[in-house]
């Protein structure tokens, strides 16, 4: 259901990013909020199939190794519209059309912690016992 949500709200931001396409010509926002929200929605499949993976091995480790692929998958949007639209030294010029796109993808990650929060704060769980809840009703 939280992905269900998550690709909502990915698609209300990817339409609320063709304003500055069509206002101004500047598709980085739209290219940005669309990297960030495949990557967060990526990132809420993980948090739970960590939780899952973690609780039925009954390792930490686990799911340790899954935030940190989370992390690692957050900080790759991020340094891949940096450097597309800041250009890498003399190897890689700017890509006009990639103007503030990393702010497209700050803009997709914000609301989908809020997300995350919220939906468990309204159905009581937690996402690191999600696994165990889910597994006590059947």
């Amino acid at each position: 259901k939280m992905l269900e949500y998550a690709a909502i709200i990915a698609l209300v931001l990817c339409l609320l990013a063709l304003i500055p396409l069509f206002v101004f010509g500047q598709p980085g926002w739209l290219i940005g909020v669309a990297i960030g929200s495949v990557i967060e929605i990526i990132n809420l499949f993980l948090l739970f199939k960590g939780s899952e993976v973690s609780l039925k091995k009954l390792k930490v480790t686990m799911y340790m190794l899954f935030y940190f692929l989370r992390m690692v998958l957050f900080l790759a949007g991020i340094l891949i519209t940096a450097i597309f639209s800041f250009g890498f030294t003399s190897l890689l010029d700017p890509v006009p059309e990639m103007a503030n796109s990393l702010w497209g993808v700050v803009i997709a990650y914000a609301p989908m912690q809020v997300i995350v929060f919220v939906v468990m704060k309204l159905n009581h769980k937690n996402t690191v016992t999600i696994a165990e809840q889910e597994e006590k009703k059947e």
